[in-house]
């Protein structure tokens, strides 16, 4: 992994993408994240990084995308010898209690809802960026 914290998020949704981006650069954050539209292309992001610094050091992910949804990008990562070890965050609208236990099954280090207001998504986003660097205290109670 590398040795700052470093987040890759897919999101299919470009205004959920800029409201993340928006709230990381709030909390001064904003360069270590690197956006993605679909799982596909989180796999592809893995495939070009050689090297341990390159690595994320969280993954979040968007359950409902095109190409490649986050519980099947999830499951592919959590069934690669190189990218199991990289801990996932689904981040999402859906609240469905099924989804969140498959997920978590399958091996998402957690499951949290998408805030509603912008104020809750800097502290997700705090969140988020406690969760790469291994300093989370708590679980997300943002909303």
């Amino acid at each position: 992994m590398s040795q700052k914290p470093f987040i890759l998020i897919a999101d299919d949704d470009q205004e959920d993408r800029y409201l993340l981006h928006t709230a990381f650069e709030e909390i001064g954050r904003s360069n270590d994240i690197y956006l993605v539209e679909n799982g596909l292309q989180v796999l592809k992001y893995l495939e070009t990084s050689f090297d341990e610094s390159s690595m994320p050091s969280l993954i979040v992910l968007d359950l409902n995308m095109p190409i490649l949804d986050g519980m099947e990008t999830l499951a592919r990562l959590k069934a690669h010898n190189v990218y199991k070890s990289i801990p996932v965050i689904m981040f999402t609208t859906s609240i469905h209690e099924v989804e969140k236990e498959r997920c978590l099954e399958i091996g998402a280090a957690d499951f949290i809802k998408k805030p509603a207001r912008f104020q809750q998504t800097i502290s997700a986003a705090r969140y988020l960026h406690e969760s790469a660097s291994g300093v989370r205290q708590e679980a997300f109670k943002g909303c």
